[in-house]
């Protein structure tokens, strides 16, 4: 007897109610370890550009006998003219530097170098410059996980300019050390010293500062600018600082722009070896300028301040 199928029942039985998933073809989750190495690697790169920011604005420091410190001093009011700027450095800058800094450090201390000559019981391949570039961007990142924790504490708590509200005017309050050459630049910058008898008259004015030294004054500076120009100078009068300045200059310049590189070939942006090459140059090139910036910074503050003492 002949079979009948209704319509429905044909569609029913040779219709795929949803598309087919082939072996091979299951929708995956990323890896854990995929996601933080290029999150590690983002956050990387927003720091180098922030490096190259900080450094340039810290290297107008060197120009203050030709402008009076104004290049310094303007870009840094208007860094500090940003609404909510306590908020933009811990979301832009302080969550970077930790998330990027701790990886950093789990990474280095599973990565193994392998450019110094052993004893053979572990490789040694010092003939390769990729292998040695490998192994000093693990000796540079333990610098500055020590470098950038001292200078944040000196600049950020230390030293860091005290804002001070009087009447309807707001001045930024600084402790510094005496010297031939300090009455001159603070008239320059517009800012006024006070020691430590001055202080019992102006004591309301300048904010209490106590525990002033006989060889110490409190500066009162008009601008954030004028107040961090002056710890500039305050920092690099001493050759220590200066020298540990410079070896944080040229760690954090090496160890940003040799991940730049790698970041590039990582991200799938330079592919041939040619490219590759090119951008190896490049990258050494930023290297060089940024340190120079850097070095500037220091030795440039260092060396007009002997000059004029």
């Amino acid at each position: 007897m002949e079979k009948k199928f209704s319509s429905a029942k044909l569609l029913t039985t040779t219709t795929p109610t949803k598309e087919k998933v082939f072996p091979g073809e299951e929708k995956r989750a990323l890896p854990r370890a995929f996601v933080m190495r290029r999150l590690h690697s983002l956050l990387g790169l927003w720091i180098v550009i922030y490096l190259f920011e900080h450094l340039l604005v810290n290297s107008l420091a060197a120009f203050y006998t030709q402008d009076n410190g104004a290049g310094f001093i303007s870009l840094v009011n208007k860094i500090h003219a940003i609404p909510y700027l306590r908020v933009v450095e811990l979301l832009l800058l302080a969550f970077p530097f930790l998330v990027h800094a701790g990886w950093g450090m789990f990474y280095a201390m599973q990565g193994k170098m392998n450019s110094k000559i052993t004893d053979g019981s572990a490789p040694s391949l010092p003939q390769y410059p990729r292998n040695r570039a490998y192994s000093w961007q693990r000796i540079t990142s333990w610098i500055l996980v020590v470098g950038i924790l001292a200078h944040v504490i000196q600049m950020r708590f230390v030293e860091n300019p005290l804002l001070v509200h009087h009447d309807l005017s707001s001045n930024y309050i600084i402790k510094l050390n005496r010297d031939a050459g300090l009455y001159d630049t603070a008239e320059k910058l517009g800012t006024q010293l006070y020691t430590k008898s001055q202080m019992l008259e102006e004591e309301q004015k300048i904010g209490g500062i106590k525990k002033l030294k006989e060889n110490q004054v409190i500066a009162v500076a008009p601008s954030a600018g004028a107040a961090y120009f002056l710890v500039v100078r305050e920092t690099f009068k001493s050759p220590l600082m200066v020298i540990l300045y410079s070896i944080l200059v040229i760690a954090s310049a090496y160890h940003a722009f040799n991940g730049l590189w790698t970041f590039l070939i990582t991200w799938g942006i330079i592919i041939t070896r040619r490219a590759q090459s090119i951008f190896r140059k490049i990258c050494n090139g930023l290297m060089f300028i940024v340190s120079v910036m850097g070095l500037m910074a220091a030795w440039g503050v260092y060396i007009t301040f002997q000059i004029h003492t």
